[in-house]
């Protein structure tokens, strides 16, 4: 066996109060607050401190398929959502840049999908796709450069009633962090 290790305890009594030690205490609990501190502030996400901007909407069309882009100056969380008139896109910490804002943020033509921006909330862009009926629609955030991808199939006999969706054609992935 090895030796036992004693401890010796003093009370306060009996001991002397070492300044040095309370002092270098006290400097290492303060840089220790200030390291927690900034390590909370840096693990706050720069970009999401800032809205990004929707600075414009590509729409291209190929027989029954339509693929609309959004594209964003930086990579933004987003909901897919049904209205009355069709369906939106919202975009979290985005706004419209000042050309779809002056243009009246509508994409002009006689389009099977109509496409409008609006500023929803100061930090909620929202683009509305409106439709007689699709098919199915699914959306998918693309990085480098940032976009937002809305692909929307078109049936082959438009319905009479307009505006069919059923609830199981819907899709879209989103990278939220």
């Amino acid at each position: 066996m090895g030796n036992p290790v004693t401890f010796t305890m003093r009370s306060s009594r009996d001991s002397k109060p070492n300044l040095g030690s309370c002092l270098r205490v006290a400097s290492i609990s303060a840089i220790a607050t200030v390291l927690l501190f900034m390590k909370m502030g840096l693990d706050a996400e720069p970009s999401r401190a800032r809205l990004a901007i929707l600075n414009g909407i590509s729409y291209d069309q190929a027989n029954r398929s339509v693929s609309i882009v959004l594209h964003l100056n930086d990579h933004r969380p987003f909901t897919l959502g049904r209205l009355d008139s069709g369906l939106y896109v919202d975009i979290e910490n985005a706004r419209l840049s000042p050309e779809l804002l002056a243009n009246g943020a509508q994409l002009a033509g006689d389009r099977p999908v109509q496409v409008k921006t609006q500023q929803l909330r100061k930090d909620t862009a929202r683009v509305v796709f409106q439709f007689d009926a699709i098919a199915r629609i699914q959306a998918a955030q693309l990085k480098d450069p940032s976009r937002i991808l809305v692909e929307i199939d078109l049936p082959d006999q438009p319905t009479e009633t307009g505006n069919s969706l059923s609830p199981s054609v819907v899709s879209y992935v989103t990278n939220r962090k």
